[in-house]
């Protein structure tokens, strides 16, 4: 076996995204991000207790387009054992007691009329990996469950959606030519064969994937991702 500085790497984050509306890019960068590569064994956390704030997608205009994210205690962990007797593992996990993100127009009408609400409690996004060195074989599995989740607004027709309990992985909530809300939303990278020690095959589970394209609410156009409790964990590919 070759020798090498990482074999296994975790991360979490609570929120993170990119939404283009109108012409203007607003990044969310990673909230509450945490990560770590063994060997040598790690535990890292970062809570917070409350998140509250109002994100302005369309800054020049008078009719504004805005994303208004509150959250509560959420709690990210990347962690791994280090060497155990014949393999090593890790684990990335975010846990949110509950989240709320809101598409809305800047001033909200006196109606109230939202383009998509998320309300969700007990959020959870789970990634492993783990290498088997006798077998020479990597492993890669995720998973993400809720206590409640109910998602409604203009832009999912004005239904109401509702969900509990642990997700199958790629579970559809809404799908249409515009908008798509996935839950337990897994992204596996399986690179081609590269360089012993490269950190390469991984998996990547957002408990809530919301991917908008085109999608158009009140006289503005808006596209891209947003991710509430993403986890990830990848394994080094080896050769014998």
């Amino acid at each position: 076996m070759s020798t090498m500085s990482k074999i296994v790497s975790s991360l979490a984050d609570s929120f993170s995204g990119n939404l283009d509306a109108d012409g203007f890019t607003t990044t969310f960068a990673p909230s509450d991000f945490v990560s770590g590569a063994a060997p040598p064994a790690y535990d890292y956390t970062r809570t917070v207790a409350a998140f509250n704030k109002t994100y302005g997608l369309t800054p020049v205009e008078a009719n504004g387009l805005m994303v208004e994210m509150q959250a509560t205690d959420m709690r990210d962990t990347a962690s791994s054992a280090g060497f155990g007797v014949d393999s090593i593992g890790a684990n990335g996990a975010a846990n949110l007691a509950s989240a709320n993100f809101a598409l809305v127009n800047n001033p909200v009408p006196a109606m109230g009329v939202l383009g998509l609400s998320v309300e969700a409690t007990g959020v959870h996004s789970d990634s492993n990996s783990s290498f088997v060195f006798g077998a020479n074989v990597g492993f890669l599995a995720g998973d993400a469950s809720f206590r409640s989740l109910t998602v409604t607004g203009a832009l999912v027709g004005g239904k109401t959606l509702t969900f509990s309990g642990d997700a199958a992985p790629d579970t559809v909530l809404y799908s249409s030519s515009t908008v798509t809300i996935t839950l337990d939303a897994q992204t596996l990278l399986l690179p081609p064969t590269a360089a012993s020690g490269f950190i390469g095959p991984s998996i990547t589970t957002d408990a809530i994937d919301i991917r908008f394209n085109d999608a158009k609410f009140g006289g503005h156009t808006i596209s891209g991702d947003f991710a509430i409790g993403q986890s990830s964990a990848s394994y080094a590919l080896m050769h014998a």
